[in-house]
């Protein structure tokens, strides 16, 4: 029997690795029905929050406070500032899902950052919130509730008896890029949420303040 030469043996090793890497790791979950309105009555309510926040964008580290409010016209205005009062960023986001900036730091004002924390509070308020998934999936941990954004897919991860909202997941059509995480949870708003970018160290912390 002929063997494969060290060339070949080489392709193959690149080929079998390069297929691993394609491969979406939502692929392998299972696929799940009669889940489709789980997440109504999971939605975090917002309604005049306020947070000590901490957001670490690469080397740099801004902490204060980040309000969370809803507007009469049901719109919702997040505004990240010192303590003293002096706006880090002031973001509108509408019903209709337009977004608006408000005010933003100089430093801050840069189309990436603003970007990435669009999409940030937009996991955060669910701004898919009415839609019906476009698919559900099981990894037999928890019940992943995807959503099509543009290029990249919003998950909203729930328990398996569905009655707990404990994260959610912006993706590509193959991994995540962005992890958002629950805790010690109470009904209406989320009393600590810690947000994790994989692509690239931005990180937001915040813990619910009592008032």
């Amino acid at each position: 029997m002929r063997f494969f030469s060290r060339n070949n043996r080489i392709g193959l090793v690149i080929i079998c690795f390069g297929f691993i890497a394609c491969r979406s790791v939502y692929s392998s979950m299972q696929p799940v029905s009669g889940k489709d309105d789980c997440l109504t009555k999971l939605q975090p309510q917002f309604r005049n929050e306020l947070y000590k926040a901490q957001v670490t964008i690469t080397n740099h580290t801004l902490s204060g406070l980040l309000l969370i409010k809803e507007m009469p016209d049901k719109s919702m205005r997040v505004v990240f500032s010192t303590e003293m009062g002096v706006k880090f960023f002031d973001f509108e986001f509408m019903e209709n899902g337009e977004f608006k900036v408000i005010d933003i730091l100089k430093r801050l004002n840069k189309k990436v950052v603003i970007t990435a924390l669009r999409q940030d509070f937009e996991l955060l308020l669910m701004q898919e919130r009415g839609k019906i998934p476009f698919k559900v999936r099981t990894n037999e941990l928890y019940f992943y509730h995807g959503y099509e954004k543009g290029k990249k897919q919003a998950w909203y991860l729930t328990d398996m008896s569905c009655r707990n909202l404990m994260g959610a997941e912006l993706s590509s059509t193959r991994k995540p890029l962005v992890q958002l995480r629950y805790f010690h949870q109470n009904p209406g708003s989320p009393d600590s949420i810690y947000i994790n970018h994989l692509n690239f160290k931005f990180n937001i912390a915040l813990k619910k303040l009592d008032r």
